[in-house]
């Protein structure tokens, strides 16, 4: 069933994004960026600890190729969001 691979992490990272978009929307970028790598940082772990079968479409690769990049994507994303200059 297609609509089940879509649930679970899916439904965390979609979330994640959401609530960071709203952040960035409401003007408060910086707290944008960390939701958004924090989210990218759950799914990582959620990815690690899950059997495949859970996961559903988030197993794109092998799991420590999965999990590295979403970890990266991660700390690049507080990196960048750390690095900001914000006027005001």
């Amino acid at each position: 069933m297609p609509s089940q691979r879509l649930t679970g992490p899916w439904l965390v990272l979609a979330v994640g994004v959401g609530a960071a978009l709203l952040a960035v929307v409401v003007g408060q970028v910086r707290l944008g960026g960390y939701v958004l790598a924090a989210s990218l940082g759950a799914l990582a772990v959620l990815r690690l600890t899950l059997p495949v079968r859970a996961v559903g479409a988030v197993a794109v690769r092998s799991r420590g190729v999965d999990v590295l990049g979403l970890s990266l994507t991660a700390i690049g994303a507080a990196v960048l969001t750390y690095s900001l200059k914000l006027s005001g």
